[in-house]
């Protein structure tokens, strides 16, 4: 047994690491040894082939490394096949592996401290493409519950760690021939979870590598800034408008303004300032962060990362020469200054035409110093960039010779970028740090920096990211608080909290569910986080997650009135959203809805915002303590702010069932309401929706009547098999239909087993004045999910589903008038990723992202919930799409248990009715404007358990009067525990 060991040692700093090595029962030259490496906290254990043998917690005896991987310590790529070491020894300090070929061999030396121990590379004997030099599973969950803590940090650039720090579940690192085997480094920690973040602020304080920030990382939850909320400044924070901003930010309780550039505030990339709005330039700015900072208020700087502005001094009047392309081209024809069409000697049969904010692709080609923008290309001989616009942006047209290289530029969110390891990509980082400490921001938001990947692919988009983020904090003056739109290992060190999210148009209170949830899974990608029900009850309820850092919701803004895909924010949406901010001391950031101007078109707003400064004002003041924190980050459970007669704050738990009525003769005017409190007088909001014209109206649109089944493409999750088969059964109303049938074996979690049939339209469609959906369906009563999804292309509604669900509940057939966009429900299952480019938009698509009904070019019809072993075939007649209209109810009324409440009131769709008590009903408009004060008639009782209640109105003939109705129940105040 060969063992390296470090005693009890106090370490302080890498100068005073010391290891000594002791060989048990044989010399350490003898190859069937297996290694022992350890300090005080934890040991590893290797085989003499390399196998991991145990990763054990020293205190408390725990083995913890994951034995169902059977796996090794270490591997290399060669000649893109992945080889498995085969041995491996431990002399003197110095690791030795062998893989296999005696021609492939790596040396690591190790350095060991009380509490962690440093890999570093020193010799690697072949030309490989890659060393995964640190391999250890692990079986714990990186969550806060977790009694011992493992991680391994990245000591410099060229190192690759997989897993975010703090809290890892797999130990990995890995080197690239690209950017430099030898030296790569990790610092590997095995402690008690509370010494983690002491041990990591020891270990960075001493590297050499790495530019030092005391406001991120480790450092993150000791300062009472990263726990702020701000606001986003788009260009209207000025010398004279701070007063107003000031104002804004005390209005919400907030602290901090975000200056996000682009448009006419600044320039990305070459950072050049409205010189109108701020005279003097960057120096006027700093006057307004003066002021700010007087009010108590930070500023952050917040731009694009390396991206570029197409206006910017990079771009116009002349081009810089390392502006980052996808490919070159040789010129094969002579181009004079009005040549609309540039031939070229290699194919441009991999070009596409498509272009989009979020669509990695461009239409410009750099030739000397003038930009071209084409139209079109040819895919066969002569190759030819076609319909070329001369000198864009400003640049100088010019003669070419054939010979002279285009360049076909790289483009993502309208802007361009640097090449790789360029001059180009160095300055903007430069320039960003100078900016920040000529200023005096207190902070950085590398927004767009999830773009990494179109600087040098997908495979090198962590190094790249990285060594601009190492850039700007190398040049930096003084360290400052840091965020960015995505997370690598490397930029956790210089993160302040965790993670602002785009902002939800639907389904606002899941949607915050699946944001905490994401934010403290290790798995975590922006929006690309696809966890079921029980993750997410299970994630968003912890204290915190793996990284342990202070987290923060939004960028929020409050929605109105806006069907049938925006949903309008409601006063219980907002005490959802401060409850988490409460329960996880989370900051909010917001986007908008905070303005004079706002507030006055839209009254709602201005009450929502009062809530927010309420909960925020407790929030900062850590007014309650951890045992009401922790009741209120319970996943899905709802509370109501309210102060007792002495003026103490306090909660009480809060139901707010909400249900949708589809006509006065549908089922669904009524239902069961279950009553988790005391018996109590019910509370409601009232909800006219919008309904659809009739299913033979003559200006609905036939989607599909199901005569050409084979126009459906489909796919299917792992062991579902099925798909549409003609039929000869007709719907009541005599109309064709179709057989969807399918069956799911098991080897796909219920909950994940889809089916999904595709029919594209081409030309796409117009739907801008049918937005609604009609169609029969017969049901089978087997329980599972139908779902009809419109989509626009992906570079036009940045992949929006527009989901319709109908659960299969039922048996015989019934008409589905489907309006709104699925929203709450859709995380009730598990869905593929989409197919484009892009998918790191999975939770958008559904909560935030919109179709554009205007340019419909698919439509899908899904299974998912398929039960396993059983055959399910559902009966669908023609789909149509169908305008909507808006309706007016009269005298609504709610009967619960026999006994009646009348509102007399006319309502239109958009309206609400807020009733709290017979002294507290009100209507208001589809803007939150308050419009007239309603008597009830009549009172209701909500009983404890289960309520029979029904919805009825005086409605129109012609259509189905929908309506959306909540009752609202209330139980007895928290109390500490």
């Amino acid at each position: 047994m060969i063992l390296l060991r470090m005693y009890s040692i106090t370490a302080t700093s890498r100068l005073t690491m010391l290891f000594l090595l002791f060989i048990q029962f044989a010399s350490c030259q003898i190859p069937d040894e297996n290694i022992i490496i350890e300090n005080n906290s934890f040991k590893y254990g290797i085989g003499s082939t390399g196998k991991n043998l145990y990763f054990t917690d020293k205190i408390n005896g725990i083995d913890y490394l994951d034995m169902e991987e059977h796996s090794f310590s270490a591997s290399v790529m060669k000649e893109g096949k992945e080889i498995q070491v085969t041995k491996a020894t431990l002399d003197n300090g110095l690791l030795h592996y062998e893989f296999g070929d005696p021609s492939i061999t790596a040396d690591l030396r190790l350095t060991i401290a009380e509490d962690h121990i440093v890999f570093t590379v020193i010799a690697m004997k072949s030309e490989v493409e890659n060393f995964t030099f640190i391999n250890v599973p692990l079986t714990i969950e990186g969550l806060p519950s977790d009694q011992f803590a493992a991680c391994v940090l990245s000591m410099n650039l060229r190192t690759h760690v997989f897993q975010l720090p703090a809290l890892q579940t797999h130990l990995k690192a890995t080197s690239y021939q690209r950017f430099g085997i030898e030296k790569s480094e990790v610092t590997m920690l095995g402690v008690p979870q509370k010494e983690i973040l002491p041990a990591i602020r020891n270990v960075m304080s001493n590297a050499e590598d790495l530019p030092l920030s005391s406001k991120g990382g480790a450092w993150a939850k000791l300062s009472k800034e990263n726990y702020g909320s701000y606001l986003m400044n788009f260009g209207t924070l000025t010398k004279e408008t701070v007063p107003e901003w000031v104002q804004m930010c005390k209005d919400l309780g907030f602290n901090q303004i975000y200056n996000h550039g682009g448009q006419k505030f600044f320039k990305f990339g070459g950072f050049e300032l409205d010189s109108i709005k701020w005279p003097g330039g960057w120096d006027n700015f700093k006057q307004i962060n003066k002021q700010l900072h007087d009010e108590g208020i930070s500023s952050i700087f917040h731009t694009y990362a390396f991206f570029i502005d197409k206006q910017s001094r990079y771009v116009t009047p002349v081009p810089r020469e390392d502006l980052g392309y996808f490919n070159q081209f040789t010129l094969e024809e002579p181009i004079n200054t009005k040549g609309t069409e540039i031939t070229i000697k290699e194919s441009t049969a991999d070009i596409t035409m498509t272009t989009g904010f979020a669509v990695r692709n461009s239409r410009t080609i750099r030739i000397g110093k003038e930009l071209i923008e084409f139209s079109g290309v040819t895919k066969t001989p002569p190759y030819k960039f076609t319909g070329c616009k001369r000198g864009m942006h400003g640049t100088t047209t010019s003669s070419y010779m054939p010979g002279e290289k285009a360049y076909h530029l790289r483009e993502l969110f309208g802007l361009f970028l640097p090449g790789p390891d360029t001059p180009l990509f160095t300055e903007i980082a430069k320039r960003t740090a100078e900016i920040v400490d000529q200023v005096d921001f207190d902070g950085i938001y590398f927004d767009a920096i999830d773009g990494s990947d179109l600087v040098a692919g997908q495979e090198n988009s962590w190094y790249y990211g990285g060594k601009f983020v190492l850039e700007v904090a190398k040049h930096l003056k003084r360290p400052v608080r840091m965020w960015m739109s995505t997370m690598t290992h490397h930029w956790w060190h210089y993160r302040s909290s965790w993670q602002a999210w785009d902002r939800p148009t639907r389904g606002y209170k899941r949607f915050i569910d699946i944001h905490l949830a994401s934010m403290k899974d290790r798995r975590n990608k922006h929006s690309l986080w696809r966890g079921n029900t029980a993750q997410i009850n299970k994630l968003a309820a912890s204290k915190n997650g793996g990284l342990l850092l202070p987290l923060e919701l939004g960028w929020w803004a409050h929605q109105s009135w806006n069907p049938p895909q925006v949903e309008p924010t409601f006063p219980d949406d907002i005490e959802y959203l401060g409850a988490k901010m409460i329960g996880n001391n989370a900051g909010l950031s917001m986007i908008g809805g905070f303005d004079q101007k706002t507030l006055e078109e839209i009254p709602a707003f201005q009450r929502l915002n009062s809530i927010i400064r309420q909960y925020e004002n407790l929030r900062q003041s850590d007014y309650f303590d951890e045992s009401i924190r922790k009741q209120l980050r319970e996943t899905g459970k709802e509370f109501t702010l309210f102060q007792d007669e002495d003026e103490n704050w306090n909660f009480r738990p809060a139901t707010y069932h909400k249900h949708k009525v589809a006509g006065l003769s549908h089922q669904s005017a009524n239902w069961t309401v279950l009553n988790e409190y005391g018996t109590q007088h019910v509370k409601l909001r009232i909800e006219p929706l919008m309904s659809v014209k009739a299913f033979d109206d003559p200006s609905n649109v036939t989607l599909t009547d199901f005569t050409m089944p084979m126009d459906f493409t489909q796919e299917a999750a792992n062991g579902v098999s099925g798909g549409l088969a003609t039929s000869s059964e007709k719907t009541t109303s005599g109309l064709p239909s179709v057989s969807f049938h399918a069956t799911s074996n098991g080897d796909s979690p219920q909950d994940a087993s889809w089916k999904k049939m595709e029919k594209k339209f081409d030309p796409i469609l117009n739907l801008e004045k049918n937005q609604g959906l009609g169609v029969w369906v017969k049901g089978d009563g087997n329980g599972q999910l139908l779902n009809l999804r419109l989509e626009s292309p992906y570079n036009i509604s940045h992949g929006a589903w527009g989901d319709h669900f109908i659960k299969i509940d039922f048996l015989g057939w019934k008409y589905f008038e489907l309006i709104e966009i699925e929203s709450s429900e859709f995380s009730k299952y598990i869905w593929p990723l989409p197919s484009y480019s892009n998918p790191g938009s999975y939770v958008y698509n559904t909560y935030r992202n919109v179709v554009s009904f205007n340019k419909i070019d698919k439509l899908q019809i899904w299974y998912n919930n398929l039960p396993i072993g059983i055959k399910v075939n559902v009966m669908i007649g023609p789909i149509k799409a169908i305008p909507l209209v808006s309706t007016t109810i009269r005298n609504p009324s709610i009967t619960i248990g026999g006994e009646q409440i009348v509102f007399p009131v006319s309502m239109e769709s958009g309206m609400y009715l807020e009733y709290k008590s017979a002294k507290d009903c009100k209507l208001y408009g589809p803007k939150g404007e308050f419009l007239r004060d309603v008597v009830p008639i009549g009172s209701v009782l909500l009983k404890s358990g289960k309520n029979k209640v029904s919805f009825n109105c005086d409605g129109p003939k012609e259509v189905n009067p929908r309506v959306q109705v909540t009752c609202i129940s209330e139980g007895k105040p928290l109390v500490k525990y």
